[in-house]
């Protein structure tokens, strides 16, 4: 398995877990709600340090958390306090963890870090494999904004004011949009997380996608499509609303 670029920043958990942005989204709520109306084992795909992952098992869910970094699953195994969670390293495109989720999860905007085709097809079936009969798959995706992705240049602007992590060292954070691939539907990004005046750079791309695409990727893949939300309050899909969140069953 390669490694992970969330894995070459020391301490990237504690750095992840410290930006305001992060605990400020308003997807917990939702992913909790899908989970408990599942009624039955969920998978989380991208688990992270347990933003999402925590509070599902703490309403009493059982779940299996999968995630590519190293990093990570260790602070999300230091959360723990008796829930049952399962915690996996593997890569999301090609596991096989010999169990069938009612509910399978991708929050945050996972399947926008696979840029090929041929990567998303693997990750969808690799989903379905993993689905028991009349379960459901939930994700989201930012709904892209034209005016933004035409006026990126490259410049690095601030999201994360400086700030003193609890061991005293200063951490503040950077983004900035490198190169817009049209074509390819691809944005080259880099978040730059500054620990003590030291510079460490995350560089990615991110897929973005238009919701009628979304459509045609997962029916290709064998899902159908029961709702595409236009936000985490289950909003309607309309232009300008911020998010795509489908929920899906597989078909076949």
């Amino acid at each position: 398995m390669a490694a992970s670029s969330y894995d070459a920043i020391p301490d990237f958990g504690l750095l992840y877990d410290s930006v305001p942005l992060y605990a400020a989204r308003r997807d917990v709520a939702f992913y909790v709600e899908e989970a408990k109306a599942a009624r039955g084992t969920v998978l989380e795909v991208g688990c992270g340090t347990g933003r999402i992952l925590l509070p599902i098992a703490r309403a009493g869910i059982p779940i299996t958390g999968i995630d590519g970094s190293k990093q990570m699953l260790e602070r999300c195994r230091a959360k723990l306090q008796g829930e049952r969670v399962e915690l996996v390293q593997h890569d999301m495109r090609d596991f096989d963890l010999g169990a069938k989720f009612d509910l399978i999860i991708a929050p945050f905007r996972v399947i926008q870090h696979l840029a090929t085709l041929d990567d998303q097809l693997r990750f969808l079936e690799t989903v379905a494999r993993h689905l028991a009969p009349g379960g459901r798959f939930v994700f989201d995706v930012f709904n892209p904004r034209f005016d933004t992705l035409v006026g990126a240049d490259g410049v690095e602007r601030e999201d994360t004011p400086e700030q003193r992590l609890p061991d005293g060292r200063t951490f503040r954070r950077t983004y900035r949009i490198v190169r817009v691939r049209w074509i390819d539907q691809v944005s080259e990004a880099e978040l730059v997380y500054y620990v003590d005046g030291k510079r460490y750079v995350q560089a990615f791309e991110m897929r973005w996608y238009l919701a009628a695409e979304l459509r045609h990727l997962l029916g290709r893949a064998g899902f159908r499509v029961l709702e595409i939300y236009g936000d985490f309050a289950r909003g309607p899909l309309v232009d300008g609303c911020p998010e795509l969140v489908p929920v899906a069953e597989f078909t076949g």
